[in-house]
């Protein structure tokens, strides 16, 4: 991560994990013992496939209508999904000392924030199940704005492949950029 924008997309097309940090006021609070990451899923924890469907059609039946072929065939890892598999098993290492300690207080926890609604997030489970990961916590917005849900959440740290979802009312929330996909195609020519 960086807020220098060509590095960021230097590395993103050498097929590295990268995003632009924007700028944030962040208010730590002191009694809070948690890091709460959030992750938009297209073109962040997976591939832009289906992104890219919607944009080559500008239409939300054509794009549920692949995702609802394809609700059985996980997307390909997009570029933060390394990221989200190891925070995941972070969280599998508190669930079993939660199990040995009940008294533990789990510190990770994980979110997906998406645009995406039924039945287009059926691919989603398929995905995460594929890989065998789980977040704490899935929001599927059916397009709705994220900001309501990042206002509620406070997440230390919010991953989109959408500037648009980063310009946001929820402005104390760190947010990273990731420049990839379809998405950003015109942004980068």
């Amino acid at each position: 991560m960086s807020a220098n924008e060509e590095d960021v997309q230097k590395a993103i097309d050498a097929n590295y994990p990268a995003g632009v940090v924007l700028p944030s006021k962040v208010y730590d609070d002191e009694l809070d013992n948690e890091l709460c990451v959030a992750f938009d899923f297209d073109g962040v924890i997976a591939d832009d496939e289906a992104e890219s469907v919607y944009k080559k059609y500008h239409d939300l039946d054509a794009f549920q209508a692949h995702e609802a072929e394809r609700q059985a065939i996980p997307h390909q890892p997009g570029p933060l999904a390394d990221l989200f598999k190891k925070l995941s098993f972070m969280q599998k290492l508190e669930d079993k000392r939660r199990k040995e300690d009940p008294e533990y207080r789990k510190i990770v926890r994980i979110a997906i924030i998406t645009a995406r609604s039924a039945p287009a997030h059926e691919r989603v489970v398929t995905t995460l199940k594929s890989w065998g990961v789980s977040p704490d916590e899935s929001f599927f917005l059916g397009g709705m704005d994220k900001s309501r849900i990042l206002s509620i959440l406070k997440p230390h740290m919010f991953f989109d492949d959408q500037r648009s979802h980063l310009q946001s009312p929820a402005g104390d929330i760190p947010m990273v950029h990731i420049p990839f996909g379809i998405a950003n195609k015109n942004l980068i020519s």
